[in-house]
């Protein structure tokens, strides 16, 4: 089930140095929603945030990590949510490096994370 399903997923996943241009237009929307201020507490109505998961699940994982640093940029320094927010944006680029066979690069994230 998507959480944000009034924006499109983009038509394909990026991945760096395939030749293939990210389809930017619903990523750029999505930032656009992220808040002023990313506080744990708003969680639910935080469209970017959100965004990002769905972007995940779909297997967009260059794209999550695109839309979740927007939400990153706006949580408080040393905060929860930055922390929480940078694992997941870890976590993101783990499986991308993955899908590029750069699985030394993936564990190395992976293990940042744990």
């Amino acid at each position: 089930m998507r959480l944000v399903p009034d924006i499109r997923l983009p038509s394909y996943a990026h991945v760096p140095g395939s030749g293939s241009q990210p389809d930017l237009a619903p990523l750029e929307h999505a930032k656009t929603l992220a808040p002023a201020v990313t506080r744990a507490q708003d969680w639910q109505g935080n469209k970017a945030y959100l965004y990002g998961h769905d972007l995940m699940q779909a297997g967009h994982f260059w794209e999550a990590h695109e839309v979740w640093e927007a939400v990153w940029l706006a949580a408080p320094a040393n905060g929860p949510e930055r922390l929480l927010l940078q694992a997941l944006i870890q976590n993101a680029n783990a499986r991308l490096k993955s899908r590029m066979q750069r699985h030394n690069a993936a564990d190395r994230l992976r293990t940042q994370v744990e």
